[in-house]
């Protein structure tokens, strides 16, 4: 696995990702990661495969809803497509193939990373 350091860092503490490399990313304190991809993409999303592995390559549960939550970023359109969790202070490798090139050449083919804060109970 090609890991390459996460220098495309967003505001909030998350990462944007070419589709086809892998970056490490550090989890947060009371939060959730949700990897978002642009709108646009559309039904092109669901062919993409996502993965997420700790530190001993043990691959996290991806978790999924019918209802995408959408949010502007950047001045762009982005929904969640995955969300999963880790323990705070670990760090995760986070990738996503688009192994049937449904999305177009000409897209930026990034995906972002993004913590979500969650509410103690």
């Amino acid at each position: 696995m090609n890991v390459t350091p996460a220098e495309n860092e967003e505001p909030g503490g998350g990462v944007r990702i070419p589709l086809g490399e892998n970056k490490k990313v550090p989890i947060p304190a009371d939060a959730v990661i949700d990897i978002k991809v642009p709108v646009d993409w559309a039904a092109a999303s669901a062919s993409l495969h996502c993965t997420v592995a700790d530190s001993t390559g043990r691959n996290e549960d991806l978790r999924s809803t019918n209802t995408k939550k959408q949010e502007t970023i950047g001045g762009k359109e982005w929904m969640t497509l995955w969300t999963f969790s880790s323990p705070a202070g670990a760090e995760v490798t986070v990738g996503c193939m688009d192994p049937e090139s449904k999305i177009a050449a000409g897209d930026d083919r990034m995906i972002r990373v993004v913590p979500r804060g969650v509410t103690p109970r």
